[in-house]
């Protein structure tokens, strides 16, 4: 793996500041007449629907503060586009567009403070964070998985459902029913390409439905094993999309030692599933065995002391197949 320099590192961090602290998303501001009195607003991308918001009448100091703001932010992502495209000329992975479009509309409803981006869309993060280039065959998906910690989350606004917010990403997202239980709310979605989405949580009893309903996004969760563990203190990051999109994603390590575990559960007809599991988790663990062995030791640690029956003997053989040792740490 090619390691990533200090000076790309530098760009992605303050990338990240930039991106995770904004307080207004750059648009184009425009004034409209209602009853004789004008109004300002804000027309701006998400995904690849254009939304308007409203800031606030003319005649408000407050609006002015606000289109000042917006402003700022418009040159602020300019700034921030250049510094991805760098990134991305640099080797630094980006989600193809659909993903990138998706994670979009995902990221401007709010949905990633409750859920947390898992799976190979979360794995694409990683290369920056770690400080290498994470293998790109690892990096190919065509699906975004959330998972939420819980099943009571903040109504969008205005009554909106999941489906609606993927629906600015691409029109075509419609629900697919639960083979069991078909009047379910769902927690998948598929676009007309292929792409899908879906919502996971933590597996709590033998006896979960599938899926569980989620209040507050009009979509169920599936239940699974060791997802607690793997979203637990998750961390901020930033998809190279745009100007860049905000997201969570589970801390490294943990998803290392996830993978681990997770490869061997895979059914006999899953062995392509397995073997992209077992390399992701390699790439992780070498680079963190070089950036930061304390991390992928405690993480090790933590999960071989959960008290579940076989993680640790799951996490082994996974080690043993890929011919590696997580050392002293």
């Amino acid at each position: 793996m090619k390691k990533i320099g200090l000076s790309l590192a530098t760009l992605y961090s303050d990338l990240a500041q930039s991106v995770q602290t904004r307080v207004f998303r750059p648009g184009s501001i425009f004034r409209m007449k209602v009853k004789g009195r004008e109004y300002v607003y804000v027309k701006r991308l998400v995904g690849t629907a254009r939304l308007t918001d409203y800031l606030g009448s003319v005649d408000d100091p407050a609006t002015e503060a606000k289109v000042e703001l917006v402003r700022q932010s418009q040159e602020l992502a300019r700034q921030d586009r250049e510094t991805i495209r760098l990134l991305i000329r640099s080797g630094i992975p980006a989600p193809g567009r659909q993903l990138g479009r998706v994670l979009d509309a995902l990221s401007d409803a709010g949905i990633f403070d409750d859920t947390v981006l898992v799976g190979t869309a979360a794995y694409q993060c990683y290369s920056p964070m770690v400080g290498y280039i994470l293998p790109h065959p690892a990096l190919m998906t065509g699906d975004a998985d959330l998972a939420a910690a819980h099943l009571a989350m903040k109504s969008l606004p205005g009554g909106e459902t999941l489906l609606d917010v993927l629906r600015r990403a691409e029109p075509s997202f419609a629900p697919v029913p639960a083979l069991s239980r078909p009047t379910a709310p769902p927690s998948s979605f598929k676009a007309k390409d292929g792409f899908r989405v879906d919502l996971v949580t933590q597996q709590r009893t033998r006896r979960d439905q599938n899926p569980l309903p989620v209040k507050g996004l009009g979509a169920g969760a599936a239940p699974l094993q060791f997802i607690r563990w793997l979203i637990t203190d998750p961390v901020p990051a930033v998809v190279l999309h745009g100007t860049g999109v905000a997201v969570r994603v589970p801390q490294p390590a943990r998803f290392a030692m996830h993978k681990l575990i997770l490869a061997q559960e895979r059914r006999d007809d899953q062995r392509a599933k397995r073997q992209k599991d077992l390399m992701q988790a390699r790439g992780l663990v070498e680079a963190l065995q070089e950036s930061d062995p304390y991390a992928l030791a405690d993480a090790h640690r933590d999960a071989t002391r959960q008290g579940k029956p076989g993680w640790a003997r799951r996490i082994d053989r996974s080690l043993d197949e890929l011919e590696l040792s997580l050392g002293e740490g």
